[in-house]
């Protein structure tokens, strides 16, 4: 008894389009997920302003400025040049010393880096989910002010 294998040109073909099919979905899922820091810590950063300050004040970070709010209030920041980077609270009446915020290394980068490769590093390096900010919690003592400045 006897086999014959036939395999035509038509299966061939359509062996290599489901492989290159499959290779680009491969390749896109790569892409997608190897930045893991971009996709964890993505966005706007938010820190948390607290104090024992009774009445409204007005946040403005690089950001938005939010009017009038009571804390504790949570922000929003700029991701781009974290470091640096000033939060002004102010009542009516008082400017509350600055807070300023300092930049730390977003932990997820080095597993992005062992997962992601450089493809993953390089996404997380221009979105700048490198890095966050150092501390998300401040609290503003109303003994803390400044001297009003002219703007």
């Amino acid at each position: 008894m006897e086999f014959q294998i036939v395999i035509s040109n038509k299966s061939i073909i359509m062996n290599k389009t489901k492989f290159f099919k499959g290779s680009l979905l491969t390749i896109f899922a790569l892409l997608l997920f190897s930045s893991c820091a971009t996709i964890v810590a993505g966005g706007s950063p938010k820190i948390t302003i607290d104090g024992n300050i009774k009445e409204p004040v007005t946040i403005t970070t690089s950001k938005q400025t939010y009017q009038n709010v009571t804390l504790p209030y949570v922000v929003q920041v700029n991701r781009r040049k974290l470091d640096g980077q000033r939060i002004y609270v102010r009542s009516e009446n008082i400017r509350y010393r600055d807070i300023v915020l300092q930049k730390t290394i977003n932990g997820w980068t080095f597993g992005n880096i062992l997962i992601g490769g450089l493809i993953g590093w390089g996404v997380d390096l221009s979105t700048n989910c490198v890095s966050k900010p150092a501390q998300t919690y401040f609290f503003i003592d109303a003994k803390d002010t400044q001297e009003p400045q002219e703007e």
